[in-house]
């Protein structure tokens, strides 16, 4: 790497031209040239400079660089990044940015506590030097914890109090980022029709920023990508497709591996439900190499529950075993709930498969504990429906599909779009639940 010559008082145009390079690599999507561009104004410029404007580009550089490690999977990198930028920053309100900003990459690297930690005494610090914005932005940190422990409902409180303040402000790009984590919360609370506004508002308000820059344009393939999960459960499968294949060209297109990973998850899954099989499993092996790359354990997790019920569906019960004992043991060693459940919910399937009614009937209940104690209504109208459909007798086959059917009641009845209301009711394994639920879907609708 090319440096310049340090001085002990090197000359602020010197520091600004290398921001502006720095900015204008980032504008381009070159990630790896304005992270050189960074280091070398910091290399240029002294933590303890008596010059409040290298200051400020200094710490700049500091909040950048953790980005840009994120953009090119390096989250350990990133979080350094960021703790130095804290250390630097002093009792300020770079702080409780720094602080916000370590919270948020812990919360993506499964580190809650120290997550949950981080964002609370960048509340604290904000509050006490009367900074909103900084209030707002730890709320929505908090928000984000709080969902990534599976308690959607405490994540929507910071979160609601989070996107006020930002209404307040007008900040339309932290307004487009808090939208999509209410989606994330509402989706994880079954609440299709919330999590599609949410995610809808989240979209709409990243093109009104007006802003190019990473955080609004990540935001933006976020939501398209969650959005497109929506109608995924919904098993509106074409606009599940278009809405993956329109994020995953806006991804590749910006070099944002560590988006196309989920993405290309999604984009298997929706071939998958569709009927393609083998051309979904190859997104999906994708998508595992591209998590394992960018260091994203959470996408990880997903893409091993989507492996093992694709293997399974194409019979390959080895490889289908193998994939949901990774997964039991990776969700137990971070105590993830949620995961665990969707593990133990592949593992029944592949027992079932093999012979052993018996042990999958004791998976798909433990599941359905841990989906219900988690808030998973997608999946806990699924394991109710399974453990129906393999019933030991026609009365507790009964209570599962009425409880199934409830909650799909819950799902679809708030749903705006009629068309796809019926989408999802007329799907094979929903049409199924409500055929069998007493009295079938036209009594419950009525509830």
């Amino acid at each position: 790497m090319a440096g310049i010559p340090h001085e002990s008082h090197p000359a602020a145009t010197q520091v600004e031209v290398l921001r502006a390079k720095a900015a204008a690599a980032v504008a381009r999507d070159e990630h790896n040239q304005a992270l050189d561009l960074y280091t070398e104004l910091l290399a240029a410029t002294s933590p303890r400079s008596s010059d409040d404007n290298l200051s400020e580009m200094r710490l700049e550089a500091l909040r950048q660089r953790g980005r840009l490690f994120n953009l090119l999977g390096e989250p350990q990198a990133a979080l350094a990044a960021y703790e130095q930028y804290y250390v630097e920053a002093g009792d300020t309100r770079h702080a409780v940015d720094a602080l916000v900003a370590i919270g948020n990459q812990c919360a993506y690297m499964n580190l809650t506590d120290r997550a949950l930690g981080a964002q609370r005494d960048a509340l604290r610090l904000a509050e006490s030097l009367g900074y909103t914005a900084g209030r707002a932005k730890s709320l929505g940190g908090l928000g984000l914890v709080y969902s990534h422990l599976d308690r959607s409902e405490e994540a929507l409180d910071y979160l609601q109090k989070s996107l006020a303040l930002f209404q307040q402000l007008g900040d339309r790009a932290e307004l487009s980022r808090g939208w999509n984590r209410a989606g994330v919360a509402h989706v994880r609370l079954g609440q299709l029709d919330k999590a599609i506004i949410a995610f809808r508002k989240s979209s709409e308000l990243a093109h009104q920023a007006g802003d190019t820059g990473p955080i609004v344009l990540e935001t933006s393939i976020i939501s398209l990508n969650n959005l497109g999960e929506c109608y995924q459960n919904l098993y509106a499968l074409d606009q599940a497709q278009e809405t993956h294949r329109r994020g995953l060209l806006l991804a590749g297109a910006a070099n944002l591996p560590y988006l196309e990973a989920d993405l290309a998850r999604n984009y298997g899954v929706d071939l998958q439900l569709a009927g393609k099989i083998e051309e979904g499993i190859e997104h999906l092996y994708r998508s595992l190499r591209l998590s394992k790359e960018t260091n994203q354990p959470d996408v990880e997790d997903q893409v091993i529950y989507s492996l093992a019920m694709a293997e399974m569906h194409r019979d390959n019960l080895t490889e289908a075993q193998a994939l949901a004992t990774q997964l039991m043991n990776r969700a137990d060693t971070d105590n993830n709930k949620g995961a665990l459940a969707e593990a133990l919910h592949a593992l029944g399937h592949v027992q079932y498969r093999s012979g052993d009614l018996d042990v999958a009937q004791g998976h798909w209940q433990q599941a359905l504990f841990l989906a219900h104690e988690t808030g998973r209504r997608m999946l806990l109208w699924r394991l109710h429906a399974t453990l129906a459909g393999h019933a030991n007798s026609r009365e507790l086959a009964g209570v599962h599909y009425q409880i199934a059917a409830e909650i799909v009641r819950q799902i679809a009845n708030p749903i705006a779009d009629p068309h796809l209301r019926q989408t999802f009711l007329n799907a094979e394994a929903v049409a199924t639940v409500l055929e069998n639920s007493s009295g079938g879907w036209g009594q419950l609708a009525q509830g």
